[in-house]
């Protein structure tokens, strides 16, 4: 098995220590220690750490993208139970959660918005593919009749990710999954029926 390069393991260390800890709590000598490299090695591959964060912010949507297109885009399966199935799948409990980490995307937008130029593109590019992966799918919805006409598909996948990660950020604060159990009873009973 091929290890992996220098800058792929950076960014796959730097994913875990900065989704655990935060951007602003890491600093690049916490990030090479974590990857065992020299810090040096870091610079040899990044220009900043602003940069890196947009990287690793990139990498963290890459697999959450694949994961939600393979279930949003499933035609053995109708629409609506393919959006009750990735957002079931966001909100179920596991045993292991503590509760802390939250969702990178929410956590970089709370974060870095403000601050970064290149983290704010890069969320508003993310944010921007996210909405086209559940419009697309509530377009669907709408075309077999199981869902409202009358709901714009990109105004409505907004509307699921603005109170998806809200419910995501309070359940940092709580400490529950209370927060997701609401956002996944009221959207499904009131909005995606």
């Amino acid at each position: 098995m091929r290890r992996p390069s220098t800058r792929d393991q950076l960014l796959a260390t730097g994913l875990q220590v900065l989704h655990a800890r935060g951007f602003h709590a890491t600093g690049v000598q916490d990030i090479a220690e974590a990857a065992q490299v020299p810090k040096a090695s870091f610079y040899t591959h990044f220009p900043s750490k602003e940069a890196f964060g947009a990287d690793v912010l990139g990498r963290y949507w890459e697999r959450r993208a694949s994961h939600a297109a393979t279930i949003l885009s499933d035609q053995t399966r109708p629409p609506v139970e393919r959006l009750g199935a990735y957002f079931s799948g966001k909100t179920m409990p596991r045993p292991d959660a503590t509760f802390g980490r939250g969702c990178m995307i929410g956590n970089f937008s709370a974060e870095l918005a403000s601050d970064s130029r290149l983290i704010r593109d890069r969320l508003a590019a993310v944010f921007a593919a996210w909405e086209t992966l559940l419009a697309n799918c509530i377009k669907e919805a709408q075309a077999d009749g199981s869902l409202r006409p009358d709901l714009d598909p990109h105004d409505t996948a907004a509307f699921l990710i603005d109170a998806f990660e809200g419910a995501v950020l309070r359940t940092k604060v709580d400490r529950n999954n209370a927060a997701l159990e609401r956002f996944q009873a009221i959207v499904f009973s009131l909005i995606l029926t």
